[in-house]
């Protein structure tokens, strides 16, 4: 699941109940830190997203399956 779907629906509550984001997460989980986790998660998998493809557009696969199997 993408944590930015997760983030925004708490966001979401906090601006509707005027609860927290941390209190919310608080009652529900017993984990008041788990919404700075998941803005760190969500921003940590950008960097990592992109990182990954860089990667793969530098290094083009040289052949398909299909292509090696033949």
């Amino acid at each position: 699941m993408d944590p930015n779907i997760i983030i925004a629906e708490l966001d979401r509550y906090s601006r509707i109940s005027g609860l927290k984001q941390t209190t919310i997460c608080q009652n529900a989980l017993g984990n008041a830190r788990l919404y700075e986790r998941l803005k760190r998660r969500a921003e940590r998998m950008e960097v990592e997203a992109a990182a990954l493809r860089a990667w793969m557009e530098n290094n083009p696969p040289t052949s398909t399956p299909d292509e090696s199997a033949a």
